[in-house]
Parts: structure tokens; C-alpha cells; sequence
């Protein structure tokens, strides 16, 4: 069901968020196959949020890779879509990686102390504002989530490590359950860096 998957550049480069660093041969691959400049990267490297170490994986092609040989991901079937799109959660083992695989960098803002939530700033995500604090705390985290979508073609549309965050809330391009249930979640957490 997957070998026919399309993991376009455009998903590639919107993945790279969520790594600190890339390895210069896909950096080469990326500007040669596309007009992202060395800045577009370096940009999109360095927006804040959860990142995959680099001992994981050094770009999006090797994170696919390691997904797709994952156990519970090679028996996932047709129940896993719901309206054109699925979204996938997997946790590799401690054991393998007793560093965790990434940096999760969402918190719950009621963990915070009273005086860390008194530092909560709001920060802009692509026109969405969002809570952000400035901490000096690491989260190893093992999960990763895959989303999907299918029309004609099953199309791989981002991974992301961490707990599971529904896209930022958007009247215009969500359902109104999906919409306030975005909503409360990011209402509830907060990104943190360091």
C-alpha cells in the first residue's frame, strides 16, 4: 500500500523543522532538485520546536527510511484513514536509543511553575500565535508521528517527533470539532527552548 507513496521535496524541506542539522550531501540533493537557497534552509533549521537527534537521523529521507522498516508501521492497513487522511503514531524502543530518538519540546502549561508561566510568551507560526517559554530542560522523547494523506495517490505530508500536536487551529481549513479541539490543545502547551 505504501510503495507508492510521494515524499515530495516541498514535505522534505517543511520536515526540516523538526532537525538541528543536515548532512551536506542532502542539503546538495535539496538545492539542486529545488529553489531552496542555503538561508531557506538554515531558516527552516532553525525554527524552534521538536527535534530528532542527529544520531536518529540526519535528514528526512533517512527518518523515512527508519519508519518505514519499523514494526508496528510495515502492518498498518486500510483502517487507519479517516477522511483522506491518517495519522500514525510509533514509538521506537528505549533500549535501541537510550538517548531517545529526539527532543520534544512541547510541554503542558499547567507542569509549569508560577513563575515560569509568567515567563509564557506568544511566538508566530505561520500566522498562529502560540505559547512559548525559554527553558533550560530536555525531553528525550521515542515517538514519532507520521501524517499521511490520500486522494488519487498516498502522499506523505509531514513527521514530527514528540506528542502527537494537531495542526494549528484554522477556521478556514478545519471542521468545527476539529477546529476547537486544535484550539484547547494549544491553549494547553506550550514550545520550549533553550
Amino acid at each position: 500500500m505504501l510503495n507508492s507513496l510521494q515524499f515530495p521535496f516541498t514535505a522534505q524541506f517543511h520536515i526540516l523543522r523538526h532537525f538541528g542539522q543536515v548532512d551536506k550531501k542532502y542539503r546538495m540533493e535539496l538545492k539542486t532538485n529545488t529553489s531552496f537557497t542555503d538561508e531557506d534552509i538554515n531558516k527552516q533549521l532553525a525554527i524552534s520546536g521538536s527535534k530528532f537527534y542527529p544520531e536518529f537521523a540526519i535528514n528526512p529521507v533517512q527518518l523515512w527510511e527508519k519508519i518505514q522498516k519499523h514494526q508496528d508501521f510495515i502492518i498498518i492497513d486500510d483502517k487507519i484513514w479517516k477522511n483522506g487522511k491518517a495519522e500514525i503514531i510509533l514509538f521506537f524502543k528505549q533500549e535501541d536509543y537510550p538517548q531517545g530518538i529526539a527532543n520534544d519540546s512541547l510541554l503542558r502549561i499547567d507542569e509549569l511553575l508560577a513563575e515560569q508561566k509568567e515567563q509564557l510568551q506568544k511566538e508566530d507560526r505561520n500566522g498562529f500565535l502560540v505559547n512559548y517559554i525559554k527553558l533550560d530542560k530536555s525531553n528525550p522523547t521515542w515517538q514519532v508521528n507520521v501524517i499521511l494523506r490520500k486522494n488519487t495517490e498516498i502522499q506523505l505530508i509531514t513527521i514530527f517527533p514528540g506528542i502527537f500536536a494537531p495542526a494549528f487551529h484554522n477556521p478556514k481549513q478545519q471542521g468545527k470539532a476539529e477546529w476547537i479541539e486544535s484550539k484547547r490543545f494549544w491553549e494547553q502547551y506550550a514550545f520550549t527552548s533553550k
